[in-house]
């Protein structure tokens, strides 16, 4: 739901919330992008030194944190630097959940279709949900739901948590 609400909405967010010229709100969105790569290329590292569960967390509470700037704060700068924060909070969520789902028991195949299809129908089906919600509330109002869909996956992070000792680190 994070990436996808930046893909569709961030650079609107941008212009219409923050007051960047349409060149500038595509920017922020390159940058964003740019932040979701570099997360990606790095997270792998994080994961094997600290586990799936706490980069999962890490990763939950830096793209709050990210959101949360865009949402409140009224400051240009403040707000193309949460794109930065919000890009690498949601550069490992998918990654990392499909590998947990591969990894998490028996029937590892239907875990994986599962959360792949949850994945993906958040990613298709909720920014144009929040669209609707930013017609009556605002965009920037909408984003709260993006926040706290956010908030409670790092609170469901424990359940990344590897039980076999070879995959400990």
């Amino acid at each position: 739901m994070a990436e996808g609400t930046a893909n569709d909405w961030l650079p609107l967010v941008m212009v219409d919330g923050h007051g960047f010229d349409p060149a500038l709100g595509s920017a922020v969105y390159v940058v964003f992008a740019a932040s979701m790569t570099v997360g990606r290329f790095a997270g792998g590292r994080f994961v094997d030194r600290y586990g799936r569960a706490a980069a999962l967390c890490a990763s939950a509470v830096i793209g709050a944190v990210g959101i949360a700037l865009v949402i409140l704060v009224d400051n240009q700068a403040v707000a193309a630097a949460a794109a930065v924060l919000w890009g690498i909070g949601a550069s490992l969520g998918f990654p990392v959940a499909l590998s947990a789902a591969g990894d998490s028991g028996d029937n590892s195949a239907a875990r994986v279709s599962l959360t792949a299809t949850l994945g993906y129908v958040a990613f298709l089906v909720g920014p144009p949900s929040l669209g609707q919600l930013g017609e009556h509330f605002g965009l920037r109002n909408a984003l709260f739901l993006v926040l706290i869909l956010v908030l409670a996956a790092s609170f469901a992070t424990p359940a990344a948590r590897t039980t076999d000792p070879a995959h400990t680190p």
